[in-house]
């Protein structure tokens, strides 16, 4: 059975009894198929249906079905290192809600205690929960608790699917994954996620080319937030190796797994654990360090003639937090976190200002405290390399970079966005701080796509400090969330003032171009922080922030880019194509509209970006401002921006001389003359008229023109190269 949506496979065999039954009544056609039939046939169909969703299944689905045709029977799905978060979610949707478990967290262990059993024997032994059979009832131990299945459905429909257990070669593998099956929200709350093998491998290479191949039997490494030790899993000398972690459950498994032996692994909690009030580290206070690591530490602070360096391999949390409290409303975001960053050593940071929120800096202020000869080697996000709320953290980051590299965030689980996370090897000891930090950058797959470099420092001041923004008067303005739409809140709203001389706002957040896709032109101004009017004066200025922050397309490797003040005079004709390519860019939200309703009141907006005149365009009315076009009044363009303006015209010349239904004027307020560009374009959109109105040749001189300004972004140094 297959529809768009879902597919399912059953073996013939199991419905020919249903078709044998004659307290069965088919009707005789399938669309007359009633809920008493289905409710008849249901226990077979549920017990026998193999079902795949096609958005998540598809390719399982096509394998299943070629394979049950070859072999005349339905092969059951291998649970893999390919699979096994959709099997761990389904599992849970299927199996473990019906178990009662009194945490999340506990779904992961009891998890691999049921697919590490073949249904009669386990196939691993020491794990931290246990499956046994009540005759053919299965029962899980954990820590002294029993569950039992509240309905067993589920359980016999999930492995009539899935194969059990695991191939040999596989257990382990999944064995280390058990961190990427944490709850979401405890996910979030412990930063903790998955390093794929496939990228540990390039995080070897590198310390091999950085270090020496030598590496593994000179340094101590203590990989202090090891999960279940994947960053070790590809150590070929674990004597030297000491693995630490939060949960005692990531303990015991570890422990459980022969690849790991001779390593020291022990529970322990970095942030936390022996930090005195006053800031300092006295092992005594939890005892939980072994001796010899602590001598090792000691005898490398000593520098003590002999003694081995001390490498920290690892891949600390990212969350951050701000510190709410769980008591008040303080937005979901912030409350999911709430008292994530308030741990032992973060009490000694308030000097390093925003960056102590983060997680992974309270790790390296342990490490530079406690490690300070050491070498470090860490998988985190870069915004201690070059975000500007960081800079109170760089001026204590004094180490020198060695090598690394970036991979794209696609390559862990449960990461969202597109981002570089690095790969990144400081030595501690050498006071040198980088002025940029060079690296190669690797696809998902580990592939090398290029090169990049993050500036500690930029060359130039940001961009954000170009403009100076004017200061808001006491007119009353409505602040806008879109074109056409008022901001919904009324309580703290910023934007809701007007400024002398201003004709409209920009919405600005961010300096980096992980922001840029947020800029846009308002006829009003904006709802929320980080916009500006504009104005006659700085309208120039506006124009090429619009412009340089929209033509470079954001990527997972440049995303955190710092878009910077220009290296060098700018022409008139970069400003001219700037201005028209703002004008007629889909971000220009500009508008002229009536009957907007805010705050009990009714609201009207002036548009003053129209660079056409009434007649020009055919207008049935006079427009109510027309300061764009005695702002361009004797501007030389382009041809590329003149080509942009030719081919504009005709579209508002089209709007002009269409008259639209009900539906759109109400939907675009279509009531005034002195319509915008986006009012323009999505009405004549809507209308869908292709035979009169082609978009093609408008798009063609507008990408011309887009074309001649990106090189431009980087010539003019508005982004580092």
């Amino acid at each position: 059975m297959i529809d768009r949506e879902k597919a399912a496979l059953m073996a013939t065999e199991h419905a020919l009894p249903l078709l044998e039954d004659k307290t069965i009544v088919w009707p005789k056609s399938g669309s007359a198929a009633d809920k008493a039939l289905a409710a008849q046939i249901a226990p077979t169909i549920e017990t026998h249906f193999v079902l795949y969703r096609i958005a998540d299944y598809e390719a399982e689905f096509i394998k299943a079905a070629k394979d049950a045709v070859r072999e005349g029977r339905i092969i059951r799905t291998q649970i893999n290192r390919n699979n096994l978060r959709q099997v761990f979610d389904k599992w849970v949707a299927m199996i473990g809600v019906e178990l009662g478990v009194k945490r999340d967290s506990d779904y992961a262990v009891l998890f691999f205690a049921d697919i590490m059993h073949d249904g009669t024997n386990e196939a691993m032994r020491d794990l931290p929960a246990r499956l046994l059979f009540s005759g053919n009832k299965p029962v899980f131990i954990l820590k002294g608790e029993q569950y039992e299945l509240a309905s067993e459905r589920g359980y016999r429909n999930f492995w009539n699917i899935y194969h059990r257990p695991p191939e040999k070669e596989d257990r382990h593998y999944l064995l280390e994954r058990r961190d990427s099956l944490l709850p979401v929200d405890d996910q979030k709350f412990k930063g903790a996620f998955y390093t794929p093998l496939h990228i540990v491998d390039k995080a070897y290479d590198q310390l091999n080319a950085t270090l020496g191949s030598d590496w593994q039997q000179k340094y101590i490494v203590w990989d202090m937030c090891a999960g279940v030790g994947n960053l070790e899993a590809k150590h070929s000398n674990l004597r030297n190796v000491y693995m630490s972690t939060l949960d005692q459950e990531d303990v015991t498994i570890m422990r459980s797994n022969p690849a790991f032996a001779g390593a020291e692994i022990f529970q322990y909690d970095y942030l936390n654990d022996d930090v005195t009030d006053f800031g300092e580290i006295d092992y005594e206070l939890s005892g939980k360090v072994p001796m010899a690591l602590r001598q090792a530490i000691a005898d490398a602070r000593e520098g003590k003639k002999g003694a081995k360096p001390i490498l920290v391999l690892i891949n600390p949390p990212y969350a951050e937090a701000m510190n709410v409290d769980n008591t008040k409303d303080s937005g979901a975001n912030a409350t999911m976190k709430s008292g994530v960053a308030s741990t032992r050593i973060s009490h000694g940071m308030g000097h390093l200002g925003y960056a102590a929120r983060e997680l992974f800096v309270q790790f390296l202020h342990r490490i530079m405290l406690e490690l300070p000869t050491s070498t470090l080697a860490m998988f985190s996000k870069l915004k201690y390399v070059n975000a500007p709320n960081f800079a109170q953290f760089r001026e204590q980051w004094t180490a020198q970079y060695l090598d690394g590299f970036v991979v794209h965030s696609k390559a862990f689980d449960g990461l969202k966005g597109h981002f570089p996370i690095g790969f990144l090897i400081w030595d501690l000891a050498m006071e040198r701080p980088a002025q940029s930090v060079g690296v190669i950058a690797l696809d998902k797959a580990g592939d090398v796509v290029g090169q990049h470099k993050f500036y500690r420092e930029p060359p130039r001041p940001p961009l954000a400090e170009w403009i100076v923004r004017p200061r808001s008067n006491r007119t009353p303005a409505l602040p806008l969330k879109n074109a056409l739409l008022p901001t919904e809140s009324t309580i703290d709203v910023r934007g809701r003032w007007w400024a002398d001389g201003a004709i409209g706002s920009m919405i600005v957040f961010g300096n980096d171009l992980q922001h840029a896709g947020t800029t846009g032109l308002l006829s009003s101004g904006y709802g929320n922080a980080g916009a500006f009017f504009v104005t006659e004066e700085n309208l120039w200025q506006a124009a090429i922030v619009f412009s340089v922050r929209r033509l470079i397309k954001p990527t997972w490797l440049n995303d955190r880019d710092q878009f910077l003040q220009p290296s060098q005079p700018l022409s008139d004709s970069f400003k001219s194509d700037c201005l028209v390519w703002m004008l007629f860019n889909g971000s220009n939200l500009t508008a002229g509209a009536d009957g907007l309703r805010w705050n009990d009141r009714d609201w009207s907006l002036t548009n003053h970006f129209i660079p056409f005149t009434e007649a020009e365009v055919g207008a049935k009315a006079r427009f109510e401002s027309d300061f764009m076009v005695r702002y361009m009044a004797g501007v030389a363009f382009s041809p590329q921006a003149r080509a942009v303006l030719d081919e504009g015209r005709k579209l508002f010349q089209r709007f002009h001389a269409t008259s639209f239904p009900n539906k759109i004027r109400q939907e675009y307020k279509l009531g005034r003359a002195d319509a915008g560009w986006y009012q323009v374009r999505r009405a004549l959109e809507a209308y869908g008229d292709t035979k009169l109105t082609d978009f093609d040749p408008f798009k063609q001189a507008y990408a011309a023109l887009t074309e001649k300004l990106r090189p431009m972004v980087y010539e003019l140094g508005f982004l580092p190269v």
